[in-house]
C-alpha cells in the first residue's frame, strides 16, 4: 500500500499531462468534480463526498491547494469510502489517509518536485518535505 498514493499520481499526472505548478482548476473541471465552500465545524478542513469537494472557508492558498490536491487522492484511490467507521476501520482509514497525503505531494510535485520551493508549487512550506521525500 505504501506507494499506491504516488503510483496513482504519476497516472493523474501522464492522463492529464500535469506541469508545475498544477493547474487544479482543469485537474478538477477534467475530473468532473466541484470545489465548494463549506463551514466546517471542529476540525475538519476538507471532505469529499459524491465528487464534491467541500473546503473551510477562509484557507490560505496553498493550504487551499494542497486540500484540493488530497481530496483528490481520495476521489482517485478511495472512492466509496463510508463516513461511518467502525471502531477496527480505523488502522484502514489511517492507511487511507497517507495515501492521500502522498498523493498530494507526488500531485503537486510531479516527477521534479524536489528542484522547486514550495511557493512555486504553490502549496504550504509544512509540505514541502513530504514532497521533497516523495519525488526522491
Amino acid at each position: 500500500y505504501e506507494l499506491l498514493g504516488k503510483t496513482r499520481a504519476i497516472d493523474v499526472w501522464h492522463t492529464h499531462q500535469l506541469s508545475v505548478p498544477v493547474d487544479l482548476r482543469r485537474l478538477v473541471s477534467e475530473l468532473q468534480l466541484e470545489v465548494v465552500l463549506f463551514p466546517f465545524k471542529g476540525r475538519l478542513d476538507e471532505m469529499i463526498v459524491s465528487g464534491t469537494i467541500g473546503l473551510r472557508p477562509g484557507l490560505s492558498r496553498p493550504w487551499f491547494r494542497w486540500l484540493v490536491a488530497h481530496a483528490v487522492g481520495h476521489h482517485v484511490m478511495h472512492v466509496g469510502l463510508t463516513f461511518e467507521l467502525q471502531p477496527w476501520q480505523w488502522v484502514s482509514q489511517a492507511r487511507d489517509e497517507w495515501q492521500a497525503e502522498e498523493f498530494a505531494a507526488y500531485l503537486m510535485g510531479g516527477p521534479e518536485g524536489r528542484s522547486y520551493s514550495a511557493k512555486s508549487l504553490g502549496i504550504h512550506d509544512d509540505k514541502y518535505l513530504l514532497v521533497r521525500r516523495v519525488t526522491d
